[in-house]
């Protein structure tokens, strides 16, 4: 049996131990937990996800209920409080009460889209001619589609804010770590909608700045959450992997959209530019120990690989046979590399931290001593 955080918490308000007994007691685990690191290693970036097929078994019947509710909702107010409601108190027995992570992380999900569908207005529709649609990447444009937003700025702001407090009263009352991602992304759709509404459409360079200055910002975060927990034995580890999680793509996209707009036209000067910011990533990764930024560069990677395979452009390859041997010959290099560095990974670090700076090592995850 593991007693968790929330168990000494939870003993705390009963009486059944002190606060400062608590406290020694968290103090006392983490000085165990580091001793085992330094001593057997600790390669695996942990985070809490499923204790047992009873969670993967409430999952479904998580996913089939949410879906059949939103069908009836109909997209109108009360019907969406009722069933944000209905989540709520679901959410109270299986995240609350019985602790279960992968139907947390459902039930959080279902309750923001509910509460944002609940919203009566959409505050486009008072304004004649509309306002300037926010334009933005793919990704964008199927979010907005997704959540049944019209595109208008000052609509996408207000809807966007909803979410995020949606989803931080979630956090706040089950202290899920999953419910910070759409925090961050609620929260990251609002600056981008804030900035669409000042300065209107946006070149796609000043586009990808933003995209850039919001990935970075989301990382900034999920590291003070590292900072906090460097042995990663709370927590915190975890919201600072779902933070990570959802920065990676913005950091890596926005760098290499700066570069080129088009990743599958390379040339010999994109490939080097693309290569060196992969490399700079790498090094970031390892150093925090977080393999987000490294599977979210593995596109670009393979593009790259898949040039120096055909010595030119995807578009130019000709014949199937060659663009099969290509695409297959690109899987191969790339699993190997991948594999490669999961098999280096502490001792990559070890020589890394070794070569960096005390004060910045000392924040970092501590490198365990057996290799």
């Amino acid at each position: 049996m593991n007693i968790e955080s929330k168990d000494l918490d939870a003993a705390i308000e009963a009486g059944v131990v002190t606060l400062a007994q608590a406290d020694a007691l968290r103090a006392f685990v983490a000085v165990r937990e580091r001793s085992r690191i330094a001593i057997l290693g600790h390669e695996d970036e942990r985070f809490r996800f499923m204790r047992g097929f009873n969670d993967f078994f409430f999952a479904i019947g998580i996913l089939l209920f949410g879906f059949g509710v939103n069908f009836f909702t109909g997209g109108l107010p009360v019907p969406n409080l009722v069933a944000a409601g209905i989540i709520w108190v679901l959410s109270e027995l299986l995240v609350r009460r019985m602790r279960l992570v992968l139907p947390g992380i459902l039930l959080s999900i279902f309750f923001v889209i509910f509460v944002f569908q609940a919203v009566p207005f959409d505050l486009s529709s008072f304004t004649s001619p509309p306002p300037p649609q926010l334009r933005g990447p793919l990704w964008s444009n199927l979010l907005l589609g997704g959540l049944g937003l019209s595109g208008a700025s000052l609509a996408v702001t207000v809807k966007a804010l909803i979410a995020a407090s949606a989803a931080g009263l979630y956090y706040w009352r089950f202290r899920l770590p999953f419910a910070l991602l759409p925090i961050a992304v609620s929260l990251v759709l609002a600056v981008i909608s804030v900035v669409a509404m000042i300065f209107g459409t946006l070149p796609a360079l000043a586009h990808s700045l933003v995209i850039l200055a919001c990935g970075l910002g989301v990382f900034a975060v999920a590291m003070t959450f590292d900072a906090s927990d460097r042995d990663r034995v709370t927590r915190y580890s975890d919201c600072a992997f779902w933070l990570h999680l959802f920065a990676a793509p913005l950091i890596v996209h926005s760098l290499i959209s700066l570069i080129t707009p088009n990743v599958f036209n390379v040339t010999n000067t994109v490939a080097i530019s693309i290569l060196l910011i992969v490399a700079m990533l790498a090094l970031v990764a390892i150093a925090i120990d977080r393999r987000a930024l490294l599977v979210s560069a593995l596109l670009y990677v393979g593009a790259i690989i898949s040039y120096a395979i055909a010595g030119t452009n995807f578009t130019a390859i000709g014949g199937g046979s060659n663009q099969g041997a290509v695409f297959f010959a690109t899987l191969l290099i790339l699993g190997t590399s991948v594999i490669a560095l999961g098999v280096g990974w502490i001792p990559l670090r070890k020589w890394l931290i070794a070569h960096i700076s005390l004060s910045i090592a000392s924040k970092l995850p501590p490198v365990p001593n057996r290799v």
